[in-house]
């Protein structure tokens, strides 16, 4: 009697919640290299690429992997069709375990979009949607994650860390998979050369790249790109994108990050300073900040827009898990916009730290405290002028005026010691087009003009469409206050799916943050680091057409 003839009789028997038919997760089939939503413009699944399937009760317990080549299309009783026009093909199995399957799409699947089906000992999956395009790459991780910090070697074979930076002038190449169908059989060995059909551009901390190669590994599935580092991009956390584009618009990769110096030792010119490096090693930090924040901000529901300016404290004093540090910050040039997404969450801890009862701010319109939040210790939150008033209550006038604030916490409290130090309010900046940006057509390009502020500090400009929750496509470009005006290009535009609307509120967003070019970082007593600043804050939510 045959092993699966045993386990077909057990089933049909004795016990049936351990034979439950394979089932396909929700938005279950992604880029292996990427994991971008199927319902983002770079989730669909591209001909001859690498897919990942996540569910349950698809395989095995313990993983099984295809170990030769051709590679299977039955691999521990676990095959993957895929219908598409009313053709159906079977896909190349790598692996397969009961929550997660990974397979190639072959080359000749038919563009557009169908179903996908994972069957398990004879036990067929409920069907599932897939949209299969001729190209969409992923880049592959370090954390095999889709974020961070990409698989790039060096013609060494060297890997690219923030411990082994690049340099610019170097012709190096990253790995990934979706660049698109080859001919012949995707289960073997594939033909290498440039991938015919498809335009590949690479921009490294938005600036453009030469690309050298775009084709397979030499792998089935794997795609390789080989791009020269443009000159005058720098820092351990340069965000880098792979666009493709097979017919009128780029399909934007996921958003990952590479070291470049001008030796094998990078620095990221506003990054922290050096004895936080060294606190992150302990897994914990102790984190403090205060920010005095101006911002206007427009928001519509269920069909009434709200224009509401505030000024505003806030602090906030914790020990924070050091790995949440591992996804913030990189290095972006100035002029230069870039395609960003959001790195899976990670476990984080954090307990508030006792820095005191209030913070006191003292300015050219008086003095004002801001009180820790009652039951959230660590936490400081006060509206000093401006705000939706409370019912009965006149609005408050604003607070802010150029000038010096000083800003103190008396003698502190058990975990942070006392603190008193001065920010510098700028003369008055103003987004001078804000209020008549109401939409974003993806098909032109979009400029944004402001006046005022100190023209050393720096003008961020971010923008974000969703289509679901969790299935959001964002931007971030860079600007010099002085320059007054900055244009996202219709690339960038386009990268970002049409935004869905939600009881009359459009699920786009575009905001405008202006800072300082260098962080302060005072030396407080109880603290790894502590920020502190003014920050001006516009922000409005916008549809993208």
């Amino acid at each position: 009697m045959t092993k699966a003839l045993i386990l077909t009789l057990a089933c049909m028997s004795a016990l049936p919640a351990f034979c439950a038919a394979p089932s396909i997760a929700a938005q279950g089939v992604k880029n292996a290299a990427s994991y971008a939503d199927p319902q983002l413009p770079n989730g669909p699944i591209a001909q001859g690429s690498i897919f990942n399937i996540f569910g349950s009760n698809m395989g095995p317990t313990t993983i099984a992997y295809a170990t030769s080549l051709p590679l299977p299309t039955t691999l521990s009783g676990t095959s993957v069709n895929v219908t598409v026009s009313g053709t159906t093909v079977q896909c190349f199995m790598i692996y397969t375990l009961a929550g997660q399957v990974a397979a190639i799409l072959p080359s000749n699947t038919p563009v557009g979009t169908g179903t996908i089906t994972v069957s398990y000992n004879g036990t067929a999956s409920v069907t599932a949607p897939i949209t299969v395009a001729k190209s969409s790459f992923g880049i592959f991780t370090i954390n095999q994650q889709g974020s961070l910090q990409a698989v790039i070697q060096d013609s060494n074979y060297q890997f690219n860390s923030a411990t082994f930076a690049f340099q610019p002038g170097e012709t190096v190449v990253l790995w990934g998979t979706g660049l698109g169908p080859i001919t012949g059989s995707d289960a073997t060995t594939p033909p290498t050369g440039n991938l015919p059909g498809i335009n590949v551009s690479v921009t490294v901390g938005g600036v453009a790249a030469t690309v050298t190669y775009a084709g397979r590994s030499g792998y089935s599935g794997d795609d390789q790109v080989a791009f020269t580092i443009p000159s005058g991009v720098t820092g351990c956390n340069v965000p880098l994108s792979v666009a493709v584009t097979t017919g009128a618009t780029p399909v934007f990769s996921n958003w990952v990050t590479m070291a470049i110096g001008t030796t094998t030792t990078c620095s990221s010119p506003t990054g922290y300073p050096p004895g936080f490096q060294t606190a992150l090693g302990s897994g914990s930090v102790r984190v403090g900040s205060v920010i005095l924040l101006h911002s206007t901000s427009t928001f519509t529901f269920l069909g009434t827009t709200t224009v509401t300016t505030t000024d505003a404290g806030s602090a906030g004093f914790n020990k924070i898990s050091s790995n949440v540090y591992s996804t913030t910050g990189y290095d972006l040039n100035y002029g230069a916009c870039v395609i960003t997404n959001t790195p899976p969450p990670g476990t984080v801890t954090s307990t508030g730290l006792d820095a005191g009862p209030v913070i006191n701010v003292n300015g050219t319109n008086g003095a004002k405290q801001v009180a820790v939040t009652p039951g959230y210790p660590g936490s400081f939150y006060a509206t000093l002028g401006g705000g939706v008033p409370l019912p009965g209550q006149t609005a408050q006038p604003l607070y802010f005026n150029p000038g010096t604030y000083t800003v103190n916490n008396g003698s502190g409290g058990k975990d942070v010691g006392g603190f008193n130090f001065n920010i510098t309010v700028p003369p008055a900046f103003t987004w001078t087009n804000y209020g008549s940006i109401n939409a974003v057509p993806r098909s032109q390009a979009l400029t944004v003009n402001w006046t005022g502020g100190d023209p050393s500090w720096d003008v961020y400009l971010f923008g974000g469409s969703s289509v679901a929750d969790n299935a959001i496509v964002t931007f971030e470009c860079r600007a010099h206050d002085s320059d007054q005006t900055l244009t996202v290009p219709v690339s960038i535009l386009q990268a970002l799916p049409v935004s869905a609307t939600t009881s009359g509120t459009p699920l786009g967003s575009l905001s405008m943050i202006v800072e300082p070019s260098t962080p302060s970082f005072p030396s407080v007593t109880g603290l790894d680091l502590f920020t502190a600043g003014y920050t001006i804050e516009y922000s409005k939510s916008v549809p993208f057409q």
